[in-house]
C-alpha cells in the first residue's frame, strides 16, 4: 500500500506511523529524516540542502523532490510522513507515482482539535537522561521535576504556547488545503485522533483493512 499521513502538530501521526510501518511491514519515509541523512552523507546535494538550512531558508521544492525520489527508490509500498505539505507538492507526487503506473491508496488525516494539540504539546515533559516522555495532563510523572530513572525533566523549546500556535497557523495556511485536494480524489480518510493511542490504532487498522478488500 502507498499511504500519506496528514495531521496537525501533536495529532500523533508520527507515533501511529511508526506502529503502522511495523504492523504492515511497509517502510515509513519521513521527509525530515531524508533531508537530514542527505546532509550527513556529505553529497553535493546534501551540501546544497545544508546551505539553505544554515541560512534559515526553506529547501526548494525541486530539491525536496530529488531527495524524495532517492528515498522512495524502487519501493512499491511506503508510508509518507511530512510530505506533501502543500497542493503543489501533492500534484508532483501524483505525477511521479503516475509515471510509475501506480497511485496512492489512502491519505490518512488524524483529526484533532487545537485545544487537544495544545494540551498534548504544552503538557509534554522529556527526560534528559533516558528520553522518556510524560504529559502532565495525561501521563504525569510522580515528581514533576524528575523521571522515574532519576533524570531531570524539561520542556522542549518548541512546546511553548506561541510556537505551537504559529505551527497551527502554518498548517492551516499550507497543509489544510490538501484535505480538499485529496477528498475530491477519493483518497482522504479522516481518523478521530482525539482518543487514546489504542483507540486510534484500532480505527486506523479497521479502515485500512476495509480498503484492502475494496
Amino acid at each position: 500500500m502507498r499511504i500519506v499521513l496528514l495531521g496537525k502538530p501533536g495529532a500523533g501521526k508520527g507515533t501511529q506511523g511508526e506502529f503502522l510501518s511495523k504492523e504492515l511491514g511497509i517502510p515509513r519515509i519521513v521527509m525530515s529524516d531524508l533531508l537530514k541523512r542527505e546532509v550527513e552523507s556529505g553529497s553535493e546535494l546534501g551540501g546544497l540542502i545544508k546551505g539553505y538550512m544554515s541560512e534559515g531558508k526553506l529547501v526548494p521544492d525541486e530539491v525536496v523532490y530529488m531527495v524524495l525520489e532517492r528515498g522512495i527508490g524502487g519501493l512499491r509500498d511506503f508510508i509518507l510522513d511530512g510530505f506533501p505539505r502543500n497542493v503543489k507538492q501533492a500534484e508532483w507526487l501524483d505525477s511521479f507515482l503516475s509515471s510509475r503506473n501506480t497511485e496512492l491508496n489512502a491519505v490518512l488525516y488524524f483529526d484533532v482539535s487545537d485545544l487537544i494539540v495544545l494540551r498534548r504539546m504544552m503538557g509534554r515533559l522529556v527526560c534528559e537522561r533516558c528520553g522518556r516522555t510524560y504529559n502532565i495532563f495525561y501521563d504525569p510523572p510522580e515528581d514533576i521535576r524528575k523521571c522515574s530513572c532519576g533524570g531531570r525533566l524539561y520542556q522542549r523549546v518548541d512546546d511553548c504556547y506561541d510556537k505551537i500556535l504559529r505551527r497551527l497557523d502554518i498548517f492551516r495556511e499550507e497543509t489544510e488545503p490538501l484535505l480538499e485536494y485529496y477528498r475530491k480524489r477519493g483518497k482522504l480518510v479522516s481518523i478521530d485522533a482525539s482518543g487514546g493511542i489504542e483507540d486510534v490504532r484500532k480505527e486506523m487498522l479497521s479502515i485500512l483493512r476495509s480498503l484492502e478488500h475494496d
